[in-house]
């Protein structure tokens, strides 16, 4: 059996759920534009509230644990993405 060399450690797996949040949060905006129901645009707003307070969560863990730095001018986030990627990190 291969080995598995691309195992994901806290940091991939906290990027990759902030990423599927935004897309989240995208997409209940989206619902809630086209909905025509006020029943259901109440339930979609406090899902997309719970979303964004899930989102926000997670972005505090990232920043606490210095994963994220969206502080940084945007060549130097550029440059530590580039390092992160090519492993240098």
């Amino acid at each position: 059996m291969p080995e598995n060399t691309g195992s994901l450690n806290d940091q991939d797996i906290v990027n990759d759920m902030l990423k599927d949040s935004k897309f989240g949060i995208h997409s209940l905006t989206v619902a809630l534009g086209e909905s025509s129901s006020s029943q259901f645009r109440e339930k979609l707003v406090n899902q997309m509230n719970s979303c964004i307070d899930e989102h926000f969560r997670l972005t505090d863990l990232a920043i606490q644990k210095n994963w994220y730095q969206p502080n940084l001018p945007p060549d130097q986030q550029l440059q530590q993405d580039i390092s992160s990627a090519s492993g240098q990190v």
